[in-house]
């Protein structure tokens, strides 16, 4: 529980910092009279060095560790953020909160491999349920501070700061976790790795391992190893599933307030939405923040959904229906039958989606081996926040045309993931974490053999009972 708490943390402090882009977006707007394009840019250059530092850091904590890599990360997003708070300047702003981006894509993705590696097969899910969960309450804590001081002067330096203050606690948090045991054993460290292991036996009551760990794997860490053989398939599935859902899922953020304020299908009329308009500049309003929050609060059934339908009917399956129902979903936003039948509409696109990336974010790191882990979930997700800038840019462009433009796109994106989740063939619920089956076939004398290409004791009921 206590490893559960500590990687939720992290995905919280991530989220903060993602979702502050468009919370704050027009108040920048109204700061230095940004064009639509300026505008653009400040989410888009946040995305692109996210992906930057999720590619290089997934290869850096397979080489290097997950622990240390996380200790720099957010050390980055700390320094980077607080500096984001005091710019005087369009171009200060955006380079700073680019650095930041660039701090919470080298740490999302090694997160989640993180707590991956310190549950067993059967928490799995729930790990992923918590970790979304965390990420969905890091979107409410922003909507609920910018309620408050958004409206203030100076409110958007104050929203960032805001933002920086869970960074800096989960930075504080990490200086007292520990080096997964996964990395450290399959990179040969066997003495730290039962120093872990016996520290998270002692917390959980149970007697301490004796037992010989051997394994060494010299392919940690290599970018091509994660598209060759025999993961070529479903990499390349992966990389196209993570840009479809990054596409959709950070483009509705932005596409919902432009339905509002354009009155699509008399959405501001339902909510009474009345802007705010100093000197011709139009800023969000408190309805429309507490819109943000509900919004927030509607992602979470997919989020529940998603790891409970992976453990009870599998993976596969919890692709195919996310990706189809998304589909149609998103198909019947073009139809208007009223503002209360599209807040039920957007609902549902909401769900799917929120499954949809619940899946990805299970399915992923129980794919890979553990010496490629890191490396190939920061590798696709990486590449896959293009895809969030694309539909960014995408959103804002064509919202200021036709609403309408927008949403024929998520039908070709959803279209496109739909069709290629058909092509996916490894369900791996119930299995245990791949590693290599010859590097670990006599490393545990004192538990049986190794299943499924599975550190033996790190699944142990011994380790992970009361995790």
């Amino acid at each position: 529980m206590e490893s559960n708490i500590g990687h939720g943390m992290m995905s919280f402090a991530d989220s903060c910092e993602i979702w502050l882009s468009s919370v704050i977006i027009k108040m920048l707007v109204c700061e230095w009279d940004l064009s639509t394009i300026e505008m653009a840019l400040i989410p888009s250059c946040v995305l692109f060095f996210y992906a930057i530092g999720s590619i290089l850091s997934g290869k850096l904590a397979d080489k290097f560790g997950r622990w240390p890599n996380l200790l720099v990360a957010y050390y980055v997003i700390c320094v980077t953020g607080t500096a984001s708070a005091v710019a005087t300047s369009y171009i200060m702003f955006i380079i700073f909160r680019s650095l930041t981006g660039f701090g919470v894509g080298a740490s999302y993705g090694v997160s989640v491999v993180y707590a991956q590696e310190f549950v067993p097969k059967g928490d799995r899910a729930f790990t992923g349920f918590l970790l979304n969960l965390m990420w969905i309450l890091g979107g409410i804590y922003e909507c609920l501070l910018a309620i408050f001081v958004m409206g203030l002067e100076n409110g958007w330096r104050i929203q960032v700061i805001g933002t920086v203050i869970p960074c800096i606690f989960t930075l504080v948090m990490l200086h007292f976790c520990e080096e997964s045991p996964r990395y450290l054993v399959i990179n040969g460290q066997e003495e730290k790795a039962l120093v872990v292991v016996n520290k998270i036996c002692a917390v959980n009551g149970k007697p301490p391992f004796d037992c010989h760990l051997t394994v060494r794997n010299e392919s940690c860490g290599e970018y091509r190893v994660v598209f060759q053989q025999p993961h070529t398939r479903t990499s390349v599935i992966l990389t196209v599933l993570f840009l479809c859902n990054m596409w959709t899922s950070y483009g509705i953020l932005f596409m919902v307030p432009d339905m509002m304020s354009h009155g699509y299908c008399s959405m501001s009329e339902w909510f009474d939405v009345i802007y705010v308009t100093e000197n011709g500049c139009i800023n969000y309003t408190r309805a429309e923040y507490i819109f943000f929050l509900c919004i927030t609060f509607l992602s979470i059934p997919g989020y529940v959904l998603g790891p409970w339908t992976c453990d009870k009917v599998g993976r596969l399956i919890t692709f195919y229906y996310s990706t189809w129902g998304g589909l149609v979903a998103t198909a019947v936003l073009l139809f208007c039958f009223g503002s209360i039948v599209i807040y039920s509409e957007l609902f549902a696109v909401l769900t799917f989606y929120c499954i949809f990336n619940a899946v990805l974010w299970i399915y992923t790191p129980e794919y890979y081996p553990t010496y490629i882990r890191t490396t190939a979930v920061g590798l696709i997700n990486g590449i896959s926040k293009f895809g969030a800038a694309g539909g960014v840019l995408t959103t804002l462009v064509l919202d200021t045309i036709s609403i309408v433009y927008t949403i024929y796109t998520y039908i070709i994106v959803m279209s496109i993931a739909a069709l290629t989740t058909l092509a996916l063939r490894d369900e791996t619920r119930g299995t245990l974490l791949k590693d290599d089956r010859d590097a670990v076939q006599n490393s545990y004398p004192n538990y049986g053999s190794v299943d499924n290409n599975e550190l033996g004791p790190l699944n142990s009921p011994e380790l992970t009972a009361g995790q």
